[in-house]
């Protein structure tokens, strides 16, 4: 059976219907929490998750346990383990390979639509998924492309939504694994990001049609995320 860490960085960001989708291929989880004081263990099994979070990569100074998981990010690059990291796990998986992790120019929270590149169309884990479809996104940072890295995906707000480093290194920006009930915990605990006022970020965007986003993106989940467990 293989075994892949996992770094959570929040309670109410917790893997999902990623969970569920290898826990059902048979890969059991070891969830680490770093922030909580938990030690990275030595060897990180078959791979490694890295979900989301309300910190910033480039916060180390401020939580200084995301030290230890940049150390581990980069043990597995060097070791070429499967990794999956998830917006801000895409981030710390980009500032690990020597990119900078930044401010973007405005939040991208809601359902907006995420293009595949070229590479991206021919890429092992998105394939049968569409050139365009619509994923959940909470982010307000963004990052340089590492260096040798493949953009695999783009939004109208934010140029790299998804990347690869060499062949099994994957970054998210966006959220497949979000459940219903995730995406109403996170409008409660970060409602001081949503606003009523007309702007980008509305929560009638996030409520409106819930139901069928939901279902629409676990299907995209199932594929991808199968995609991912076949790597271990």
């Amino acid at each position: 059976m293989p075994k892949i860490t996992c770094f959570q960085h929040i309670d109410c960001e917790g893997p999902g219907t990623l969970g569920e989708i290898l826990k059902a291929k048979g890969v059991n989880i070891q969830v680490i929490q770093t922030r909580k004081g938990e030690t990275i263990p030595d060897s990180l099994g078959d791979g490694l998750l890295i979900l989301g979070g309300p910190m910033g990569a480039y916060e180390e100074a401020l939580y200084t346990w995301m030290a230890g998981e940049r150390a581990a990010i980069q043990k597995a690059l060097d070791a070429h383990l499967p990794i999956l990291g998830l917006c801000l796990g895409s981030q710390l998986l980009a500032k690990a390979a020597g990119s900078q992790v930044f401010r973007g120019a405005q939040p991208e929270v809601g359902w907006h639509p995420v293009h595949l590149t070229p590479q991206g169309m021919k890429d092992p884990l998105f394939e049968g998924v569409p050139e365009a479809f619509t994923a959940f996104h909470w982010h307000s940072d963004t990052f340089t492309l590492p260096e040798g890295s493949e953009r695999l995906a783009w939004s109208d707000f934010y140029r790299n939504q998804a990347f690869r480093i060499g062949k099994n290194a994957y970054g998210l920006q966006f959220h497949l694994e979000v459940t219903k009930e995730m995406a109403a915990d996170w409008m409660q605990k970060y409602a001081r990001e949503l606003t009523h006022q007309g702007g980008v970020i509305q929560p009638e965007r996030i409520t409106d049609r819930l139901e069928e986003n939901i279902a629409s993106i676990r299907k995209l989940a199932d594929a991808v995320f199968s995609k991912f467990a076949s790597l271990l």
